[in-house]
């Protein structure tokens, strides 16, 4: 008896957790139906993107400081 209300509150927690992932508003990027390859791919596009991200950062701060130093000079 005890085996029968533990699987079934396996199987309810399970169908939970798969329910939640499946409606959430930003659901996991890795599935189960993802290939190694696919999976290389979004990695390299995620590394792609954070690195685009620091070098604008890093030019936005350069600017930044020469609009600083030119302000500055101008005192």
């Amino acid at each position: 008896m005890s085996n029968t209300a533990f699987f079934a509150v396996l199987i309810v927690l399970i169908l939970g957790i798969l329910y939640v992932m499946k409606g959430s508003d930003n659901p996991p990027q890795t599935g189960i139906h993802q290939t190694p390859k696919e999976y290389i791919e979004l990695i390299e596009r995620k590394k792609a993107a954070r690195r685009a991200v620091e070098q604008s950062l890093r030019q936005g701060e350069e600017k930044t400081r020469k609009a600083l130093e030119e302000a500055e000079v101008q005192r």
